[in-house]
């Protein structure tokens, strides 16, 4: 009899944790659209039917949560370039706090990488004012060989031909200087306005 007992208490304890389990996951409902259009109202949902949207309904029949279709086709497009955009900016801005303790600090990068990019574009004038010197020199030179009627020598055309195109490479080398001046000004602008909205 004694054992009997035993076996129907355990017997009752595994039923109410089945009934518990049971239960806790019967506390939500999905409610979705089938593959023919028919609303599906089930405690779990097939997954090929997620990307399709659903609600998430209380076994009162409160609506808990909608999760709105997948996206698909341009639309699938935009939200996923939209989705790198955020994360893009996401990581800039976790970038920017770990660069910079205040706007001061921004600042003070600033001044200091436009101060050492002038100074580079000012060495690059000078090496064009040199070559430009040096130039005419040798077109002086060439021109006076002309008019003594003699043939103008091999090493002085070679020389003005290499100067010509030194001139041409600083000057591209001082354009693109000047653009990316611009640029980092530019940039570092941004990051102040930025840095100020993430930390205000």
């Amino acid at each position: 009899m004694r054992k009997l007992l035993v076996v129907f208490a355990i017997g009752v304890m595994f039923a109410q944790g089945v009934a518990a389990q049971a239960n806790k996951s019967a506390k939500v409902i999905y409610r979705y659209k089938n593959s023919e259009g028919v609303t599906v109202m089930d405690s779990n949902i097939p997954a090929e039917f997620v990307s399709k949207g659903y609600e998430v309904v209380s076994i009162s029949g409160k609506v808990i949560e909608v999760v709105p279709p997948a996206p698909e086709g341009d639309a699938a497009k935009r939200a996923l370039h939209e989705k790198q955009l955020r994360e893009q900016r996401e990581r800039e801005d976790i970038q920017l706090r770990r660069s910079y303790s205040n706007v001061g600090d921004i600042d003070a990068a600033k001044q200091r990488n436009l101060e050492s990019l002038r100074g580079n574009i000012s060495i690059l004038e000078a090496n064009l004012h040199s070559a430009n010197k040096r130039l005419q020199d040798y077109q002086s030179q060439a021109a006076a060989v002309e008019r003594s009627g003699r043939q103008l020598p091999e090493d002085l055309l070679k020389s003005i031909n290499n100067l010509t195109q030194e001139e041409k490479d600083i000057q591209l080398q001082i354009q693109q200087r000047e653009q990316e001046y611009s640029e980092m000004s530019k940039k570092f602008d941004e990051d102040r306005k930025r840095f100020i909205e993430i930390t205000q």
